[in-house]
């Protein structure tokens, strides 16, 4: 079994040589930031310390091999981004049954994409948008507390004053942070494939608001509404991630906690004796 593993991946790796030395290039150019690393070595550790001798049946070899198939038919009209998230497809199908038991474990599949150098992608194509939604939320919120702001793109108007939502404001780091926080969170309290979803679909909006909120928070230093210290830009930044965290963390505790079954309480065990000596 661990002979053919070996095998498998190692075929694996030399047919998928043009995904790694994209790889090592994107993280060593400064293009992208190497936070990938971090979720690479997480999902590596979390892979190999939790052996079950699981065994590789045919469909994941058949699903396995399509995804090797459609990244080799697809080769030359394929972004590298889309080629390497083929590549992982193709290995986890083959790592996850052997190390973990599961046909495809949610969890380490999710912290593999992330490991990839998608920070500048997502940067590229979710920036603006989300930070436009973010400068309109940020202006509803602040006429709800009487501060007539306007938003026009991603700048916020009060009289003279524009304060605009840039792109570290955008929050694309902070999901990517969240993400990892749940996914890790989400392997290592062995959360089934559902519950794993659950907690996804749960942190995408929990992250979401706590950089409105973030942002809301830094308007009123920014537009000079009240004098803050040159660090509080940060540490808003730090107590909200803080916050964020914490809700994520307590919802895959739920999520743990409520996968376990209940004991049984002890007078619900067997009342075998009892009714023997009731019959007795």
């Amino acid at each position: 079994m661990k002979i053919a593993l070996r095998w498998l991946l190692l075929i694996q790796l030399v047919t998928f040589w043009p995904v790694w030395g994209w790889y090592l290039n994107r993280i060593s150019d400064r293009s992208d930031e190497p936070w990938g690393l971090l979720a690479l070595l997480t999902a590596l550790v979390f892979l190999f310390s939790r052996n079950k001798n699981g065994e590789i049946r045919t469909h994941h070899l058949a699903l396995s091999a399509g995804c090797t198939a459609f990244y080799l038919i697809t080769f030359q009209h394929m972004v590298p981004l889309g080629r390497a998230g083929l590549a992982i497809a193709s290995m986890a199908l083959i790592l996850s049954p052997a190390q973990l038991g599961r046909s495809m474990h949610l969890g380490v599949f999710a912290l593999l994409l992330l490991s990839l150098p998608i920070i500048a992608t997502m940067q590229f194509y979710l920036g603006y948008p989300v930070r436009l939604v973010t400068a309109h939320l940020v202006a509803w919120l602040l006429n709800l507390f009487s501060f007539p702001v306007s938003a026009q793109g991603t700048g916020l108007h009060l009289a003279a004053e524009v304060v605009c939502v840039d792109a570290p404001c955008s929050g694309i780091r902070m999901l990517w942070s969240g993400l990892y926080l749940n996914f890790t969170l989400a392997c290592f309290a062995d959360l089934s494939s559902f519950r794993t979803w659950l907690t996804y679909i749960f942190a995408m909006p929990v992250i979401f608001i706590g950089n409105v909120l973030r942002a809301f928070s830094l308007f009123f230093i920014e537009a000079r509404i009240i004098t803050a210290p040159q660090w509080a830009h940060n540490g808003i930044g730090l107590i909200v991630f803080a916050l964020t965290s914490m809700t994520i963390m307590y919802f895959c505790n739920k999520m743990r906690t409520g996968s376990k079954p209940h004991p049984i309480p002890p007078n619900l065990h067997d009342h075998s004796d009892i009714k023997k000596e009731a019959l007795s």
